[in-house]
C-alpha cells in the first residue's frame, strides 16, 4: 500500500479535456466550479491556486483547503477533496457518487482500490466504513 497522502505534499492535477484525466495512487475529488474551463473567474479556480506544469497539468500544496476521507485512523484507503468547504458532505457520498460515475467494470476496480473485492455485495459494506463521518481538514 503506498503511504497517504499528508500535509505538506506536493500533488499533481492533470490537466482535464473532458474525457480523460491522470490516474492518482489515491482518489482525488475536485468541484466542478474550481477545475471546468467555463469557471475560471473562481478566485480558488485550480489555475489560480496551482502552479502551472507545462504539458501536465497544476502542482498544488496539500494544505487545509483540501479535504480527506480514510477508511480508519491509520489512513488506509485515504482520498483527497478540493471543494466549498461550506458544505459538509459525509465522507460515503464521494464513495457512492465513484461508484455510481463508472462501468461495471471500472467499478469493480474501483471497489478493489478501496479495499474490496465484489462490486455487488461489496458495495454496502464499503458504503458502512464511512457513513456518518464527515471530511477532515488537512
Amino acid at each position: 500500500m503506498s503511504p497517504a497522502v499528508e500535509a505538506g505534499h506536493d500533488i499533481l492535477i492533470s490537466l482535464f479535456d473532458g474525457e480523460t484525466a491522470k490516474i492518482y495512487k489515491f482518489p482525488l475529488f475536485i468541484a466542478a466550479e474550481f477545475y471546468k474551463t467555463s469557471t475560471q473567474a473562481n478566485p480558488k479556480h485550480i489555475t489560480k491556486v496551482g502552479q502551472l506544469q507545462p504539458g501536465e497539468g497544476y502542482k498544488i500544496k496539500v494544505n487545509s483547503e483540501l479535504q480527506y476521507g480514510q477508511k480508519n485512523a491509520a489512513g488506509e484507503l485515504r482520498f483527497v477533496v478540493y471543494h466549498d468547504k461550506e458544505r459538509k458532505p459525509y465522507q460515503h457520498r464521494f464513495i457512492e457518487t465513484a461508484m455510481a460515475s463508472v462501468g461495471a467494470a471500472q467499478a469493480q476496480a474501483l471497489a478493489k482500490q478501496f479495499g474490496y473485492g465484489g462490486v455487488g455485495d461489496q458495495a454496502a459494506n464499503l458504503l458502512k466504513a464511512f457513513v456518518g463521518d464527515y471530511l477532515r481538514t488537512f
